[in-house]
C-alpha cells in the first residue's frame, strides 16, 4: 500500500466501524408493543362492545418525542398493560384532519381518553415516559 492512502484506509475503517456499532445500537432498541387501532370509527365500535373507553393517541410522523416513545413508552410491558383496560387507537393528524379539528389538537403527542359519546373525559398532551403514563391512565396526573 502507498504511504499517502494510509490515512484515508484507516478513516475508511474507522467510519466503518461506527456505522456498524450505530446499526447495532438501533436494532437493539426495545419495539413498540401496544396493539394500536388504526380505523378510529372501528375503535369506537370495539368500545361500545366492551365496555371500555377509547384511548385516542395523536400523533404524526414527524413528531419527535412522539418517535422517541416507540422506544420507551410503548415498548413498556407495563403500559401495555394498562391500556388493555381502554381501545387504544393511533391517530396521525396528518392523515386524520378531520379528527385533530374535532378534538382542537394543538399539539403531539396529545392523549385523550374518551367518553360513552365521543366527548373527552380527560386530555394531556407531550411526551410521557412509562411511569407518568401509567399514572395518567390510572387517572392519576
Amino acid at each position: 500500500m502507498k504511504q499517502p492512502l494510509r490515512p484515508v484506509w484507516g478513516i475508511f475503517f474507522i467510519l466503518c466501524g461506527v456505522v456498524a456499532v450505530a446499526l447495532t445500537v438501533k436494532a437493539m432498541r426495545p419495539k413498540e408493543i401496544v396493539p394500536w387501532r388504526t380505523d378510529f370509527a372501528l375503535a369506537g365500535d370495539e368500545s361500545r362492545r366492551t365496555g371500555k373507553p377509547v384511548f385516542a393517541y395523536f400523533t404524526a410522523t414527524w413528531c419527535g418525542p412522539c418517535q422517541t416513545m416507540v422506544h420507551t413508552t410503548w415498548a413498556d410491558k407495563e403500559v401495555d398493560a394498562a391500556l388493555r383496560d381502554y381501545v387504544p387507537v393511533k391517530v396521525d393528524i396528518d392523515r386524520d384532519r378531520d379528527l385533530a379539528e374535532k378534538y382542537a389538537i394543538r399539539a403531539v403527542p396529545t392523549f385523550i381518553v374518551l367518553a360513552d359519546d365521543g366527548s373527552a373525559k380527560r386530555q394531556t398532551d407531550g411526551a410521557l415516559p412509562p411511569a407518568e403514563m401509567i399514572a395518567w391512565l390510572r387517572g392519576g396526573k
